[in-house]
């Protein structure tokens, strides 16, 4: 497989190819995190893509071998994002619960991407989805994010379930959640680490949290969440580009420094110039020519 660009000192690689045929390059294992902004299946013909590939039935037939691949090449404590939206997010699931296990699957999250804007006949779609698949549901990378004021959290919630009930030692105490017909949000070992840290307290029986960690929700609605661009003014190369601080959030939280992140559906490269700017290595690919050189401009 020939590179389109290489930067050895950052350690980036820009290939231009139908990402199937990357992914079956690629060693496996050698992945720490993916994120694809894939295709929509729109049924819209673009300068230099086709984003039609037919019925939903058939796209995930498309996907298929491609999803195959990503969990061969994804490190054993990788994670994978993938971004969507509502005419395939759906049958996306469902491929990956098939591929990744069900059991892997971590979240949805909702992206707020415009405010209303106005459509005929029909409610304004505001959202994108982004499914996110662990390979190993007992061993990933999720980093937490720390601010300036401390917070309290519960470590509990209301009804009984087995094996999440169970009595621990935390605070120089013993808690039995079983009997308050509660169970624990956190398993033992993170309820020990944070034990050691200092941060859990018993209050009237019931363990809490005390830290800066900042929480962070499945519905990302922040104002720099949203896109930039409008339909008479759009951004270079593309006009629904994602924004640096979806994917700053995804690669600081579920990878660490010099992991490797790679993108199959690059696009304008926002998830290049981020990992470059994080100190991750990085592996990138697009059929689009366009696309590469866009990507390439962005990083150098």
């Amino acid at each position: 497989m020939k590179r389109f660009w290489e930067d050895t000192v950052h350690g980036i690689k820009i290939y231009k190819c139908d990402n199937l045929e990357l992914l079956h390059t690629l060693r496996s294992n050698s992945v720490n995190l993916i994120y694809c902004d894939i295709l929509y299946n729109t049924g819209k013909k673009f300068d230099d893509y086709d984003d039609n590939l037919g019925s939903p039935e058939e796209a995930v037939e498309w996907y298929r071998p491609r999803i195959l691949e990503m969990r061969r090449v994804l490190a054993e404590n990788g994670s994978i994002f993938i971004h969507c939206n509502w005419r395939l997010d759906s049958y996306i699931r469902v491929l990956m619960d098939q591929i990744f296990g069900g059991d892997c699957f971590r979240n949805r999250i909702h992206r707020k991407h415009s405010e209303p804007r106005g459509f005929y006949s029909n409610f304004d779609s505001q959202m994108d989805v982004i499914l996110y698949y662990v390979k190993d549901k007992n061993n990933f990378v999720f980093n937490e994010l720390f601010g300036e004021r401390e917070s309290i959290v519960p470590l509990f919630e209301n009804g009984y379930l087995q094996g999440r009930s169970e009595a621990r030692c935390c605070d120089c105490q013993v808690v039995d959640l079983g009997a308050k017909n509660k169970h624990w949000l956190v398993s033992d070992s993170h309820l020990v680490d944070m034990d050691l840290k200092g941060e859990v307290r018993v209050i009237d029986g019931l363990p809490y949290r005390f830290s800066k960690v900042v929480p962070v929700g499945n519905i990302w609605d922040e104002d720099e969440m949203l896109d930039q661009y409008s339909r008479t003014n759009t951004a270079l190369a593309y006009d629904t580009p994602k924004p640096d601080a979806v994917l700053e959030r995804i690669i600081k939280m579920c990878s660490n420094e010099y992991d490797t992140v790679a993108d199959f559906f690059m696009g304008g490269g926002t998830t290049a110039v981020v990992a470059k700017r994080l100190n991750r290595k990085f592996i990138g690919c697009d059929i689009s020519e366009k696309a590469c050189v866009v990507t390439i401009s962005k990083l150098k």
